[in-house]
């Protein structure tokens, strides 16, 4: 069903997108720029070399996200009778990598199994959220024709996405007996809300800060556990996880081409 939404959500976007471009009040602006996780999104929790799950307890849905990397594409109309007033449309896409903390202990153990094994390799996940949005947007125009506003605030969905967390290492040095795991996420679609403001330069250079909560949802996932034994023979093992809950919250400075 939640995908469905998305799936009309985004039709109509597109179609009024593409109603708004046939209007000389129309505009657009392309942006990119890098953002961070704010508040619990950001958060991760190692004890030694053992990380725990993402939010453990749900009413503190840690992420253990880092800085990251977003793109913008966003298509306005003024209102009629309000020139500093416009609706837009939206359609975000935002990298998240994981932070310091994480990255630390990912080194770590690595070192500490190469100690032991002949290879050793760990894929940790990434964060990547798609959202739409629509919302309102007003211009503050000054004296000077370089020189303006802009203040704006949008609400939609959002999709999640968490690439998979993968573990391989030989059993022991100079042995063929290998282990490897694999974790994968299920996506999620949540309802999403932004909210930012900044300057346009010389008719076409905006930079803006933006807030975007990206919403709230339980992170499901399979995983594939294998040990490969130098005889030919496999055991394979596959569960079903329920990780607890994440919230991005993220925080971005763009830079985009007004049109």
């Amino acid at each position: 069903m939640k995908k469905k939404l998305l799936l009309i959500f985004a039709v109509a976007m597109s179609v009024q997108l593409a109603a708004f471009s046939q209007s000389a009040d129309f505009y657009g602006v392309v942006s990119l720029g890098g953002n961070v996780a704010v508040g619990n999104f950001g958060k991760a929790t190692v004890d030694g070399l053992q990380l725990k799950e993402w939010g453990l307890a749900d009413d503190t849905p840690l992420g253990g996200a880092g800085i990251g990397a977003n793109a913008s594409l966003f298509g306005a109309k003024r209102v009629r009778g309000i020139e500093e007033m416009s609706i837009f449309v939206s359609a975000d896409f935002f990298f998240s990598a994981l932070n310091k903390t994480l990255r630390d202990y990912k080194e770590q153990y690595e070192v500490e199994n190469l100690n032991t094994h002949d290879k050793y390799e760990h894929t940790f996940p990434v964060f990547l959220d798609i959202p739409l949005f629509a919302g309102c947007r007003y211009d503050f125009y000054t004296n000077k024709r370089e020189l303006s506003f802009f203040g704006q605030a949008g609400i939609g969905a959002n999709l999640h996405i968490i690439t998979d967390f993968t573990q391989y290492w030989n059993m022991y040095k100079h042995s063929s007996e290998a282990y490897s795991y694999k974790e994968e996420y299920r996506k999620k679609i949540s309802f999403a809300a932004t909210a930012g403001a900044g300057v346009v330069l010389f008719e076409h250079i905006q930079i803006g800060i933006h807030y975007h909560y990206l919403g709230t949802y339980r992170v499901i996932s399979t995983s594939e556990e294998k040990i490969d034994a130098p005889s030919g023979l496999s055991i394979t093992d596959n569960k079903a996880h329920s990780r607890g809950l994440i919230s991005p919250h993220i925080l971005s400075l763009r830079v985009g081409y007004l049109f």
